[in-house]
């Protein structure tokens, strides 16, 4: 067995090694929670509560998740960026530029995970 995990469905998870035998990778997931709730906390004050709701479902999985888990909370952080509707227009772009360069950087580190099958 590879250290995958079932999930809703039936369907196998390939999670990968546990996180924290990755510290890089760890941290960078890490520094996207702590950004993700700068971000929500602001959104709150400034009475932005469809971006708080978006964005607040993905702090446990950048917390503690497993690489599957990380992989879809940072595409979905990432989604927040689009060109129609973005957090940069939510009044918060001080802030939100930060989390999207940290969030394209724990992808980047999941995509090289990936592709040297570690």
């Amino acid at each position: 067995m590879t250290g995958g995990r079932r999930s809703g469905g039936g369907q196998r998870r390939e999670a990968g090694p546990p996180r924290w035998q990755d510290p890089e990778l760890d941290e960078a997931a890490l520094a996207v929670a702590r950004r993700t709730r700068d971000v929500i906390e602001t959104l709150g004050q400034l009475g932005q509560h469809r971006w708080v709701a978006f964005l607040e479902p993905l702090v446990p999985a950048f917390e503690d998740g497993d690489r599957v888990d990380l992989q879809m909370a940072a595409r979905r952080a990432r989604a927040a960026f689009g060109a129609r509707d973005s957090l940069l227009d939510a009044g918060v772009a001080a802030q939100a530029l930060p989390l999207r360069d940290a969030v394209d950087r724990l992808l980047l580190l999941l995509d090289r995970r990936r592709a040297l099958g570690a």
